[in-house]
């Protein structure tokens, strides 16, 4: 991808101004929301549930941050930061996972998905910083790896959420899927602000999940 691929990210000044205004909002959410959570975990929780909100928080502040470098800085620097924000996905990912691997599993299940789902992450931060090149294919199957390994501790994980924290993180899932059929639309004109619109709806959902299905189940354990 070259330079001037980064420039047409956006076809108008209105185009770009809606996804700065997205970009924004969802950073200024993300800072409220975890500091509410971790407000929450430190007056009704455990010291370990604190560093997964804390590890959760970092995690969803880091990749919005990362986006919005990237979506807004000058052409000549997007080309790396594309690279940060990519591998900040894979970062926000493991940390969406850790509340629930961490708070809700237990003995080898607990550290075992942990310990897995950072490792993955781990893989693709570093393919993305310093083996950017490799094939679509490649980044295709390490998403999908990253996405569906709950489905090793799905009994669990079922076991330990309330139906509720479960709905909302499918319902989460789901918005994130219909914001890529949005973002494949290249003659739409807000597709980016639309797809990242979508992007911060879901983690919204998620967060809610995180809430709801652990800092206050904890507080009612």
């Amino acid at each position: 991808m070259t330079i001037s691929d980064f420039t047409k990210h956006y076809p108008t000044t209105g185009a770009k101004l809606a996804d700065l205004i997205v970009h924004l909002a969802g950073l200024a959410c993300a800072l409220l929301g975890g500091g509410i959570l971790l407000g929450l975990a430190f007056g009704l929780g455990s010291l370990g549930q604190m560093a997964a909100i804390g590890v959760y928080t970092i995690g969803l502040v880091t990749m919005l941050s990362l986006s919005t470098a990237y979506n807004f800085s000058k052409a000549r620097w997007q080309p790396l930061l594309r690279r940060f924000d990519h591998a900040g996905i894979f970062i926000m990912i493991a940390a969406s996972y850790t509340p629930f691997t961490t708070q809700n599993l237990e003995g080898w299940w607990a550290i075992g998905m942990t310990t897995a789902v950072w490792s993955v992450a781990a893989l693709g931060v570093a393919a993305k910083l310093f083996l950017p090149g490799l094939d679509k294919r490649f980044w295709v199957g390490l998403y999908m790896a990253m996405g569906w390994l709950v489905l090793v501790a799905i009994k669990p994980m079922i076991e330990g959420l309330s139906w509720v924290a479960l709905l909302l993180l499918a319902i989460g899932g789901l918005v994130y899927s219909t914001g890529t059929v949005f973002y494949l639309m290249r003659r739409l004109k807000f597709r980016r602000a639309i797809w990242h619109g979508h992007v911060i709806g879901g983690a919204g959902l998620h967060y809610a999940a995180v809430l709801v299905g652990v800092v206050l189940a904890g507080a009612r354990a």
